[in-house]
């Protein structure tokens, strides 16, 4: 029978007439496996979605029978995203050669189940774009006369903490300045707005009026609809059983139904889409995996407004809304439970619905019965248990494969389908139609991820916690508790017993910071470095964070003595020939020139053809036909697609991913070479081994080291380029001869604090591939002056000619108490004189400038709205401040690095400018 607690929870919910729960439960069940089986509505009546159980979309519209043997384009996959996708390649006139195909029926109940909510503030641009695009789109189809059931009810956000405010202020800021209506409320004010809420415990809300809803079911058939009336084909239960693939091309897909030639298929496969990348081969990698996630309806409550609010309450994971009279419900737990554990997924789209489990559900019903009361007596329509698809890092998954340059993926949407599909169509049409991304959208690319990503039980790991994240306070620095210590360098152990505290990056595990109460001193713990516990970085405030004392330690040990850091987790690629061919293809790809002497290092950028950053990288000549590279952590994947699809394709320069090769140490301050000296017999002078230059050197007893006279960060020092099998005999020297030195560990905050105070852009925070070197101070980069071309020299000639729109600047915050007001993190709002003209990227702590240094770019916006011409003295001439969570700090800005006061200095470290941006 069932236990006390889920009876409670159905009596709570069930009215039944005249019939105690106890009695109407013994007369229905026979078990509470019953029960658990969603068995136990009511006699008699059944709520409307049982019947939609048979109804599907394609039942009223005209499908092919059959696939064509020829098409541009091969939709796999017929939900949500497929048939936005579909309806926009129809809008850009491609409607004819594209081909939309299904395993199942089209449209069937479970592909487009879900809240139907339209809007939303997120705090990443382009996931606010997609959002806006979608909204939009509906409500033109709406004005259209096309029943998508579209209604502006507003959102209402619920805050029961102080935290979860000032994230709420954070958005609003940035909302509002992007041209989003928001305003915060306080208790009385959200009671206002819905009054069957209970309001006693929150403490405020935002309330974003222009906001909406939307059937999910109508939006699906009326894209689809309009798509078929442009001569799209759509073919049902036509399973894909094999992509063809020739020259690293998707050439044909085979179907059940027929083989389909075409230039370029999507997978938009949902859940499904990590199966459907196997199909290749090589297998397309896309990291999702299913989880349950649940919906409860109810029959119509009377107390229930048509038009009542879009309700989330993200401090108790559930959202809300108006359906049908009554009220739709779900959640996202903290802890989620995986869907088709085993990895073996069903063909029949019907079977991705689950067992309905009331005692994992329970949490999320508790939370509703008591934000909204008058749920208590309700009557229960239906509780459905649907899979759906989530990534690692739980955004969604676009772009082009790494794999196949003619595959494109667009999963991974959880169940917000009708927010995000819209705008996800819209900007993947134009992708594949004009051949470039509209907008910059690394945060949600494809290649963010490693194949490591991909595996299955990696996946089925993290899936547990990626649900709970979405209503979760986007703290900085966040991350995942599950899929750890998968990436570590051999110096792992090592660091993990000096006290490091861990955050994760490309699965990598990388020191944050240093704790000394975390470490184990080896000469009393034995073999410490085996027993330390391993300790993982997080903030959970918006203010001072707990670490800053720490990080501020390392700081300066970087900047007066001497620090030792790990930077494994650099991307590194070997990159030669037998000729002279290296040189020439590098030429090409790069805007800086790269016939260098050997032993030098060149920081360049490989632009696109519209001279925006793909890669931000130095390379060190290791010999006349040899070079190393080395770029950001998270260019990894992005870094070696983009050198496949470019390099000369009949082989003659090689390309070798070592990122996994070497263990990278960098030995940063103004001691460093007073502790390398002691361990090699290479002369480490300023006179003979420079800033920018590469040598090969013995370090201890270990050889073949790859030694580079640079840091990142503008401090002196060396990276250590070391083959893993020496990486501990090395460590273990460094520290032993460092500590009379007083050396110290130090972490990624040091770091990052380092080369924002120090002006420099990093690629995927500061940079990405929209941005020009023009833009960001780094022209003199550019190779313009030389008769040498390379891709996007065009672009950037006519903007040199023409003039940049906007300007890399550095904000160092004025009237900020670090102590009590909150701090920016990125993303924050700048305005000069009085209007919005950009937003931070990355901020910092300058430990030397003693406040908030803020990076970011500067736009001018005229009257329309529009993007004019900014030039240095327009930058110069303005006030500025910055927005934190909707208080306005004022700031000075700067378009140069600082020199910043130093007791060792260093000539050519104090004549390098990592960022120039000259009147």
């Amino acid at each position: 029978m069932l236990n006390n607690h889920l009876k409670k929870m159905l009596q709570r919910i069930i009215k039944v007439r005249s019939t105690s729960v106890s009695s109407f439960i013994n007369q229905q069940c026979h078990t509470s496996a019953d029960i658990l089986k969603g068995s136990w509505y009511p006699p008699h009546q059944y709520h409307q979605h049982d019947q939609e159980k048979g109804m599907h979309i394609s039942s009223t519209l005209p499908l092919d029978e059959s696939p064509p043997k020829k098409a541009k384009v091969v939709i796999c996959g017929g939900g949500m995203v497929g048939t936005s996708l579909l309806y926009h390649l129809a809008e850009l006139g491609w409607g004819a050669d594209t081909v939309l195909v299904d395993q199942a029926r089209i449209g069937a109940a479970s592909s487009w189940r879900g809240s139907g909510f339209l809007g939303g503030v997120k705090l990443i641009k382009t996931e606010m774009n997609i959002l806006r695009t979608s909204k939009k789109l509906v409500k033109q189809l709406s004005e259209a006369g096309h029943d998508t059931g579209w209604k502006q009810c507003g959102s209402l956000h619920l805050a029961r903490t102080r935290n979860r405010m000032t994230h709420f202020r954070k958005m609003k800021a940035i909302a509002e300045a992007r041209g989003t209506e928001c305003y915060m409320l306080t208790p009385e004010e959200v009671a206002k707005k819905c009054d069957i809420l209970h309001t006693s415990d929150i403490i405020g809300g935002m309330w974003v009026p222009k906001d909406g809803a939307c059937d999910p079911y109508k939006l699906c058939y009326t894209l689809l609809k309009l798509a078929i009336e442009k001569g799209t084909h759509v073919v049902e239960k036509c399973q894909v059983t094999r992509i063809i693939v020739h020259n690293q091309r998707a050439v044909a897909v085979e179907t059940t139904k027929g083989i389909i030639e075409c230039d370029y298929v999507i997978n938009t496969s949902g859940l499904w889409a990590r199966n459907v990348g196997q199909l290749t081969e090589p297998h397309v990698k896309v990291p999702v995996h299913p989880a349950e996630h649940y919906f409860l309806y109810t029959y119509p409550i009377e107390e229930i407004d048509p038009q009542m609010p879009a309700i989330r309450d993200p401090d108790g994971n559930i959202y809300l809304r108006e359906y049908n009279g009554g009220l739709m419900g779900g959640g996202f737990e903290k802890w989620a439970k995986p869907a088709f554990e085993h990895g073996i997924l069903p063909d029949d789209v019907e079977e991705r619905d689950q067992l309905e489990d009331w005692d994992h559900f329970h949490i999320l019903l508790k939370e509703m019965l008591h934000r909204i009361p008058v749920m208590k007596n309700a009557v229960l329509g239906r509780l459905y248990n649907t899979a759906y698809g989530f990534s690692p890092d739980h955004r969604w998954i676009i772009g082009m494969s790494p794999e196949l340059s003619n595959y494109f993926v667009a999963t991974a949407l959880r169940s917000g389908g009708s927010n995000a599909a819209g705008g996800i169509g819209s900007l993947l049409a134009d992708w594949i139609v004009s051949g470039i991304s509209p907008m910059d959208a690394y945060d949600l690319d494809i290649l963010r991820f490693l194949p490591a990503h991909n595996n299955r039980r990696f996946l089925l790991d993290r899936v547990r916690e990626v649900p709970g994240l979405h209503y979760g306070i986007a703290f900085p620095f966040g991350d995942c508790e599950t899929g750890r210590c998968i990436r570590m360098s051999p110096i792992f152990p090592k660091l993990k017993a000096a006290g490091a505290v861990f955050g994760q990056v490309m699965g990598y595990e990388r020191p944050s910071y240093f704790d000394p109460a975390k470490s184990l001193d080896s000469t009393v713990a034995g073999d410490s470095e085996h027993s330390a516990l391993f300790h993982m970085a997080y903030s959970d405030t918006w203010t001072k964070p707990h670490w800053f004392d720490f990080a501020g330690d390392e700081y300066a040990a970087c900047r007066e003595r001497v620090a030792i850091l790990d930077y494994s987790s650099f991307a590194k690629f070997d990159i030669w020939s037998k000729g002279n061919e290296v040189v020439q293809a590098l030429q090409y790809l790069c805007s800086n020139d790269v016939d260098i002497p050997v032993g030098g290092i060149i920081h360049t950028g490989m632009q696109n053809s519209l001279g925006g950053y793909e890669n931000d990288c130095s390379l060190a000549r290791i010999a006349p036909n040899h070079y190393m590279m080395i770029a950001p952590s998270i260019q990894q994947t992005r870094c070696n697609t983009w050198l496949k699809r470019n390099l000369p394709g009949d082989g003659s320069v090689v390309m070798s991913d070592v990122t996994s090769m070497y263990t990278a140490i960098c030995l940063m301050g103004p001691l460093a070479r007073c502790v390398l000296s002691e361990l090699t017999d290479i002369d480490l002078s300023t006179k003979a081994f420079p800033f920018f230059s590469f040598k090969e050197l013995d370090v201890g007893l270990a050889n073949s080291i790859r030694a580079m006279n640079l840091t990142h960060t503008g401090e002196l020092g060396w990276v250590l380029y070391i083959p893993n099998e020496y990486g501990l005999h090395v460590y273990n020297n460094l520290v032993s001869i460092g500590k009379k030195y007083g050396m110290r560990h130090a972490g990624y905050y040091a770091m990052r604090s380092l080369r924002i105070e120090k002006f420099y852009a990093f690629w995927g925070q500061d940079l990405d591939s929209t941005t020009t070197p023009l833009e960001c101070g780094r022209g003199f980069r550019v190779k313009l002056n030389k008769d040498i071309d390379f891709i996007g020299r065009e672009a950037l000639v006519q903007q040199k000619e023409k003039g940049v729109k906007r300007l890399y600047v550095q904000l160092q915050l004025e009237d900020h108490n670090i102590e009590v007001d909150p701090w920016a993190w990125g993303g924050e709002p700048i305005y000069r004189d009085d209007r919005f003209v950009g937003v931070t990227t990355t901020t910092g702590y300058g430990y030397t400038l003693q406040n908030l240094v803020c990076l970011g770019f500067v736009r001018n916006f005229n009257e329309k709205g529009e993007m004019d011409f900014v030039t240095p003295e327009y930058v110069m001439a303005g006030n500025y401040e910055v927005d934190i969570a909707g208080v306005r700090y004022s700031a000075t800005v700067r378009l140069r690095s600082p020199t910043l006061p130093t007791k060792f200095p260093e000539p050519q470290l104090d004549r390098y400018l990592a960022t120039r941006i000259s009147s």
